[in-house]
């Protein structure tokens, strides 16, 4: 896994932070919403709000997992090198990146563009790679419950011609709507890769 695709696979919420956040705006008890208190928590240095509004401990357990998998899976079942490197590293690999998620919130270092079309440089789970973007193409499937959601969102990278299914898990919490899972990004990884060797 390299830097960039670990960067792609993690920063698919900064795509939806804008897309998925903006087009719920006014519906102020709605998990999209959750997307504008991310931007919101960010904006303001507010780590507190950030980790109510997403599980990290839990979201990149699973951006890890499902990486790991996904390899597994297109190598007929076998880990590569750089994949069964990953999966021995993976406890330090998910502590430093969630210090990295820390760090950048609390010093201000994300920053998130407010416009539909995305193309920034944004650190640990926020991170679109360097000059790299997405855009946010619509909502596909929504279930809402009174205490779970499921979204899926479209997002086409840049230099795709393919756009991505990003399925978002939500939970109500006494604060809002928290994201604790997000799923489908292997094929996300693949159409980055694909959108560098163009």
């Amino acid at each position: 896994m390299n830097k960039k695709t670990v960067q792609i696979l993690l920063g698919v919420l900064v795509v939806l932070l804008i897309g998925g956040g903006a087009y719920f705006y006014f519906q102020s008890d709605t998990p999209e919403m959750t997307f504008i208190k991310i931007k919101r928590s960010i904006d303001n240095k507010d780590l507190q709000t950030f980790n109510e509004c997403v599980d990290v401990d839990q979201v990149v357990n699973s951006v890890i997992d499902q990486y790991i998998a996904y390899m597994t899976t297109k190598n007929n079942g076998e880990l590569d090198i750089a994949t069964g490197l990953i999966a021995f590293m993976r406890p330090s690999i998910i502590e430093m990146v969630k210090q990295e998620i820390r760090n950048s919130i609390e010093q201000g270092k994300i920053e998130i563009p407010t416009e539909m079309s995305i193309s920034a440089e944004v650190l640990g789970l926020m991170t679109i790679a360097n000059g790299d973007g997405a855009n946010f193409k619509g909502t596909k499937d929504r279930k809402i419950s009174e205490n779970q959601a499921e979204i899926t969102f479209v997002l086409q990278l840049d230099g795709a011609t393919e756009t991505n299914d990003v399925h978002v898990k939500f939970r109500k919490t006494p604060t809002g709507w928290q994201i604790y899972d997000v799923l489908n990004l292997g094929p996300l990884a693949d159409t980055y890769v694909k959108t560098q060797h163009q």
